[in-house]
């Protein structure tokens, strides 16, 4: 051990509040603000435990000192080496070695009247700046490393930010998208609140009083106004309820051209799609349409087969013209038609 470096840096301020959890070092690479010493550190958290049972090993009375201003280390006798806390217990949690302390009644005043804001650990490296020994620490004012954030009992004393960023549901690290939704929900508060204003409403009815003062009723009534959850569920199922009234219709309509003679196989296709988008429309064409050649095994009801000839009349050069088909096509399928049937 005798090839061991002694380092006192301090690493976090304190917690605002006395508490008997703190935070004494970091795990992992750490840096010194100033030129004390090696200024990289290391503490290799898989070496973690075996550093904290040597630290309470070595230390006497298995307890780990803090003392004000690292007296404790000067000559004995030469200064005043009151402890003001010591450390029981020390545990890896994350990035970071918590310490367990019982403080001391003139530690609890310093903290209390808040002469010493920062807690610098003592602890030994190898020369390669690994640390491998924890003596304890100081309550000192003057930080190595003041940049790293304050830790205390999480549960209890939560970072400031990282509370409301828990409460918003956001990343604690983008401090951009906070300050987006605090300023979205201040500027709601204070439309809600000239909202409130205008109608003179207060108190925990505010909603209902908002209500009746832009409705002019005394009660909100609910034989005129339903909760909106009911209204979006009476609105899906007279959608639902008005789809298929209308493709009843159409269904109805484009059976009643099938019986007609007037809707062949080829033709289905585009009367089902003009029946569902416009049925006015197809009822029209449906009304001006000839009865044509059923291409399949049914006859026709109630209908006589135009004569067979050898050019389209009128009628069915309409027919072709709609259905998408050369007149020679449609000539010569009618043809086949009249001959099968």
């Amino acid at each position: 051990m005798h090839k061991l470096t002694r380092h006192i840096c301090a690493l976090a301020p304190l917690p605002s509040e006395i508490t008997d959890r703190i935070e004494l070092i970091p795990v992992g690479s750490f840096r010194l603000a100033d030129k004390r010493g090696r200024q990289q550190m290391i503490f290799d958290p898989s070496t973690a435990a075996s550093v904290i049972d040597l630290s309470f090993a070595m230390a006497t009375g298995h307890v780990l000192p803090i003392d004000f201003d690292h007296r404790s280390l000067a000559p004995q006798g030469t200064a005043d080496s009151r402890a003001a806390g010591w450390i029981t217990a020390m545990q890896l949690e994350g990035d970071r070695i918590i310490a367990s302390v019982e403080w001391t009644d003139d530690g609890r005043r310093a903290l209390e009247g808040r002469a010493y804001r920062f807690l610098s650990p003592v602890f030994k490296t190898r020369p390669d700046g690994t640390v491998a020994l924890i003596e304890g620490a100081g309550l000192v004012n003057n930080p190595a490393l003041p940049e790293l954030r304050q830790i205390a009992s999480k549960d209890e004393h939560m970072d400031p930010i990282e509370q409301i960023a828990e409460l918003l549901g956001l990343d604690a690290q983008a401090p951009d998208t906070i300050v987006e939704r605090v300023g979205a929900l201040c500027a709601t508060e204070t439309q809600m609140a000239s909202i409130a204003s205008a109608a003179g409403a207060t108190g925990d009815a505010l909603v209902t009083q908002v209500c009746a003062r832009f409705t002019g009723a005394a009660e909100v009534d609910p034989g005129k106004y339903v909760p909106l959850s009911a209204f979006t569920d009476l609105q899906t199922q007279f959608a639902s309820l008005q789809g298929e009234v209308s493709h009843g219709r159409a269904e109805t309509a484009l059976q009643a051209a099938r019986d007609a003679g007037k809707l062949t196989p080829a033709m289905e296709d585009w009367a089902t799609q003009l029946a569902s988008k416009d049925l006015a429309e197809f009822d029209r064409w449906a009304a001006s349409a000839p009865a044509v050649v059923n291409l399949g095994a049914r006859k026709l009801a109630g209908q006589t087969p135009p004569a067979r000839t050898d050019k389209l009349d009128a009628t069915e050069r309409q027919v072709a013209s709609m259905m998408g088909v050369s007149q020679d096509a449609f000539l010569a399928t009618r043809n086949a038609s009249q001959k099968d049937a």
